[in-house]
């Protein structure tokens, strides 16, 4: 079973970095220590956390705490620790809002994307979250080097 994660609200860009890589990742700013908790126990998902992992939450058994305050960093230990796979679920994952991308037919999102994209790309993905619509430009290409960079070969 691949593993799911909440993170806490000092790991926001972290969270968006493992949605990134596809990792089911929760986070929001706003939730509370006990709520992230409940979160973690009801979704059997790991608690990411940057605080003290035993006071912070001593009930639970499935916290990590991250020491870098660097997110590149922080991706990086999260990815060793826990042996993740860095390329499978690469641009599966809205970086938003963690729900799954879909491919979609040009025709459904042209008339909420500028028209230079609509003549630049053809090929279109979208939340089945939130609808934010992805493309695969110049911006992928910068990312995937990064990770690569970041992660090693491993990251494609």
């Amino acid at each position: 079973m691949e593993p799911r994660f909440v993170a806490d609200r000092m790991l926001g860009r972290l969270a968006r970095m493992l949605r990134l890589l596809g990792y089911d990742t929760l986070y929001s700013p706003a939730v509370t220590l006990a709520q992230l908790q409940e979160m973690a126990r009801r979704g059997d998902r790991l608690v990411l956390t940057r605080g003290d992992a035993q006071k912070r939450f001593p009930a639970l058994q499935n916290v990590y705490s991250i020491q870098s305050e660097r997110p590149p960093e922080q991706l990086r230990d999260v990815v060793e620790h826990y042996g993740l796979e860095t390329h499978a679920g690469l641009w599966t994952r809205c970086t938003l809002c963690n729900a799954l991308i879909e491919k979609v037919e040009k025709q459904e999102v042209e008339s909420r994307l500028d028209p230079k994209i609509l003549q630049l790309y053809q090929e279109f993905f979208r939340c089945t979250g939130c609808a934010h619509i992805y493309w695969r430009g110049s911006h992928v290409e910068r990312i995937t080097v990064n990770l690569q960079q970041l992660l090693g070969p491993r990251a494609k």
